[in-house]
């Protein structure tokens, strides 16, 4: 199908281009990679989050607002307080990658830096809202994350593979407020129960990936049905990043070669889908840093 895709605002850019696309993958026997960086604000999955969050605000009239973020939604939450003309003070991690606080500032956003990840901003994030009138959005415990893939993510998934005649016997996500994994999980296992398996991913114990976290209780993942999770290391997502570029000609972001290596550990064939949230560009200095050393 051919489409111009010619749009008159951003907004339409953002929602009338889903599905994102769905890929067949040459890693595996029938293995495929949703391509969330086809989103077109952060090139991530967390466009999604952040247009959903975004129209709560504008429904309270929020002028303000306030979140807490490691890079993606922040890109995507200072697009759209540039399209509507709101003012947004986000709050990052200092060990952050450097090109999302460049993007964030270009579009006009103040940056705080503050802590070593997303759990130390929580509590600063909150007293600030409370103390300058803000409206914090708060993606960690919004319901709307989880509502935002419930309603998008994973119903374009089920209705991308029907279209090819597949099912997906599982489906791997990596876990960081746990909003796309219980969504997807959420949509799923109330549709076909035990017949679609979800994994999630999380970095391994005493190690750094970028936009994920090991889960402690304090995100949505609580409310989500894993039938298992797997632990994997930074070394182990640089390989799946590299995998895939050298077989299907795609620089995947680093959270994204988590979910290639938690598949690689697996030795059946069954159907499956990756997750893949963002692209590699914005954590080229990290990669190429961790190639150098081999």
């Amino acid at each position: 199908m051919y489409s111009n895709k010619v749009y008159f605002d951003p907004i339409q850019l953002l929602e009338e281009n889903w599905p994102t696309p769905l890929l067949k993958l040459s890693i595996g026997q029938d293995v495929w990679g949703k391509l969330e960086f086809y989103n077109p604000f952060s090139r991530s999955i967390k466009d999604r989050t952040a247009i959903y969050l975004f129209k709560e605000a504008l429904k309270r009239e929020a002028k303000k607002i306030t979140e807490a973020t490691s890079g993606n939604i922040g890109i995507a939450l200072s697009s759209l307080s540039a399209i509507y003309d709101r003012e947004f003070v986000a709050f990052i991690p200092s060990q952050a990658p450097k090109a999302f606080k460049i993007a964030m500032k270009i579009l006009g956003t103040e940056v705080i830096e503050a802590g070593k990840s997303t759990n130390d901003l929580l509590p600063i994030v909150k007293e600030f809202a409370k103390s300058s009138g803000s409206y914090h959005l708060n993606q960690f415990n919004s319901p709307l994350n989880v509502k935002a893939h419930v309603e998008t993510t994973a119903r374009e998934i089920d209705e991308q593979l029907r279209s090819v005649d597949r099912f997906p016997q599982r489906i791997i996500a990596t876990m960081g407020t746990g909003g796309h994994v219980t969504g997807i999980s959420k949509y799923f296992k109330e549709k076909y129960k035990d017949e679609v398996e979800i994994i999630g991913v999380e970095p391994a114990e005493n190690n750094r990936i970028p936009g994920i976290k090991r889960q402690n209780g304090d995100t949505l993942v609580n409310n989500a049905i894993i039938d298992r999770v797997m632990d994997i290391t930074s070394k182990e997502a640089i390989q799946g990043v590299i995998k895939v570029a050298r077989s299907s000609g795609i620089i995947i972001g680093i959270s994204s070669g988590a979910t290639v290596a938690a598949y690689e550990k697996l030795s059946d064939d069954k159907t499956t889908v990756l997750i893949f949230p963002d692209d590699g560009f914005k954590y080229l200095d990290e990669l190429y840093q961790s190639m150098s050393e081999e």
